[in-house]
């Protein structure tokens, strides 16, 4: 008792400590865009779904370096819309090249906590402790995380990482998404615990040089190959995953997984098992494959986006059903508003979901070689509804200012359909209703962060079939999170990949002002020994100048003009350096100015 006394002592002071005397917004430091972030994954589809990257998005993690090194890339204008979200996506970017060790701590506290999860980072406990420590380095990281929830210390999303070429490899256990849907995955999803495993994969999605293969697109792989629960019917089963998604067309992508519960007590467990299950062969193992799509369209001036995932047992039986129907874009009427994304997602988890045929219930993440089923930990690996489940929900954010975020979603439909003992969810058939609405934020003490906060609340309304009994639990919950850098260094450098994007003009400009520029002399403006303090005059000089909503009208005293070359970025700046204000964009004009700066220093 005494030394749960002096754990929880210990905890308590590193809140404290860190509470006071952090300097810096939270951010987890980590090789990889972990799943759970919706504001990041909003920006993620916003510039891919505008063709501003191309990259594939429905394997998480994400490669941070993939992420910089696709903007590195692109050579498309974007609109003040989506360099929103890029311009959070690079302050992110940014934050990910300091390394060294760093700390974070988290506080969360839940009456009724979620059952039926979603890609939303949510609160699975009624209360929960973690702190984390984490050494990053350019080639190599460390990550230490110690969780206590429910009476029980875990040590989840722990491991060793190192970047070998393309790819990475880690040991422990981190957070996957395999699929395109946001209230669930069918084959992979975060509802359970992280499988503790060797894992591998590619860090960069460069299309194939070879065009036989170039078609393919943009592509990433991903392996593991952990370890269950040891406590299990069948003790010391292994847990197989992979995944390749690739985007053969800027508004596809498409994916294919395979899982399979093999080995184990009494099992056979070499190489010939190990092909067999990769075979798909009878009795090989639990085995589930599929694949998913993910598909950008526009209607005049209405993005939206279908997606959908099958998930079966071998490429023929008993398939589960997933599919959805999102859009976005901004919000112009509203100050403190930026943008909002909505989904609809329905699915079924029975089998030959197209069918609706009871005789198949109870087939669903259950195979008689492994009577635990489809599960870590008791909980389900795949949908959090479960099997025999049909899920119908919509949600939504919103975007504010200053990365704030309001979030909400409505499901209802029906759970354990067959009243099969074997889903934990419910034990009978339920008819149910799910509401949630959140808010996400930063919070100051004037210029200085104190932490990450996320509040909301909540129902849950199941109606039980068998019994003929109703209950009704409301939710509410608060978590906190706040980080240390102890000895921050620059170990990445994304910024390198990073290029200065300017704004497409607004739609709005009359075509008479977006015509050719006269080029007058009055424009130009030769840099010899100009001081910083000029050249900051003249950034601003051009930039009121070029406004594209000044009311002063334009000086037409001057109408002589010079047909002068642009200058090449790669002159000697040593000898001075020609502006053109109305002929040049604003983005060449500060990439020239760094130059000469960085010249004189």
């Amino acid at each position: 008792m005494a030394v749960v006394k002096n754990f929880k002592f210990r905890f308590l002071l590193l809140f404290m400590f860190i509470l006071l005397s952090s300097q810096s917004q939270h951010v987890q430091a980590s090789p990889w865009a972990i799943p759970g972030n919706l504001i990041l994954r909003h920006d993620i589809q916003v510039l891919v779904d505008s063709g501003v990257i191309n990259i594939p998005i429905t394997t998480w993690p994400l490669a941070w370096g993939d992420i910089a090194y696709s903007l590195s890339k692109t050579e498309q204008e974007m609109t003040s819309f989506e360099l929103a979200s890029f311009q959070r996506i690079k302050e992110a970017l940014l934050k990910e090249e300091i390394g060294g060790i760093s700390a974070n701590t988290s506080l969360k506290f839940a009456k009724n906590p979620e059952t039926i999860t979603s890609f939303n980072d949510s609160v699975g406990a009624r209360s929960e402790i973690e702190g984390e420590s984490t050494y990053l380095g350019k080639n190599f990281a460390i990550n230490l995380h110690v969780k206590k929830a429910g009476g029980e210390t875990v040590f989840d999303e722990s491991y060793i990482a190192v970047a070998l070429g393309d790819y990475s490899i880690s040991l422990g256990s981190k957070k996957n998404w395999w699929g395109p849907g946001w209230g669930g995955s069918l084959i992979l999803s975060t509802n359970a615990n992280p499988i503790p495993s060797i894992s591998i994969e590619r860090i960069f999605s460069d299309p194939f040089e070879s065009k036989l293969l170039n078609w393919i697109g943009p592509w990433d792989l991903s392996l593991l190959l952990g370890e269950l629960e040891h406590s299990r019917t069948r003790s010391d089963a292994l847990f197989f995953g992979m995944r390749i998604g690739s985007r053969p067309l800027t508004n596809l992508e498409i994916g294919f997984s395979k899982t399979s519960l093999f080995c184990g007590k009494n099992r056979p467990c070499g190489f010939s098992s190990f092909s067999d299950m990769l075979l798909d062969k009878t009795d090989s193992g639990y085995n589930l494959s599929g694949f998913d799509f993910r598909s950008s369209h526009h209607i005049k001036n209405f993005p939206f986006v279908l997606y959908g995932q099958i998930i079966g047992e071998g490429i023929s039986d008993n398939h589960l059903g997933l599919f959805g129907l999102e859009t976005w874009g901004p919000i112009n009427n509203f100050d403190q508003l930026e943008s909002y994304r909505v989904f609809l997602e329905a699915a079924s988890t029975s089998c030959e979901f197209y069918n609706n045929d009871d005789s198949k219930y109870g087939c669903a993440y259950h195979d008689s070689l492994y009577p635990d089923g489809y599960r870590y930990k008791g909980v389900n690996i795949g949908h959090s509804a479960d099997g025999d489940a049909l899920v119908l929900t919509l949600g939504g954010i919103i975007v504010a200012q200053n990365s704030q975020l309001i979030k909400s979603s409505l499901s209802l439909g029906k759970l354990n359909r067959g009243s099969n003992y074997l889903y934990k969810v419910s034990q009978n058939n339920n008819d149910f209703f799910k509401f949630d609405l959140g808010y996400e934020f930063d919070l100051f003490w004037f210029d200085i962060p104190l932490g990450s906060f996320d509040v909301g609340l909540g129902l849950d309304v199941m109606k039980d079939k068998v019994n003929n009994t109703t209950q009704k639990d409301p939710r509410i919950y608060v978590s906190y999170s706040n980080s240390l850098d102890f000895n921050p260094k620059k170990v990445r450098n994304y910024s390198e990949y990073l290029a200065l994007i300017e704004v497409s003009e607004d739609e709005g400009i009359d075509a008479e002002e977006t015509s050719e520029t006269v080029i007058q002399a009055i424009d130009f403006v030769i840099i010899g020994e100009l001081d910083l303090f000029e050249l900051i005059s003249l950034i601003d000089q051009v930039a009121f100048e070029r406004n594209p909503y000044s009311e002063i009208k334009n000086n037409a005293g001057s109408t002589e003009t010079k047909g002068l070359r642009k200058q090449s970025m790669d002159n000697d700046l040593n000898f001075g350096m020609l502006l053109a204000g109305g002929g040049y964009d604003l983005t060449e004009i500060m990439l020239q100015l760094d130059q000469t700066i960085g010249k004189r220093n």
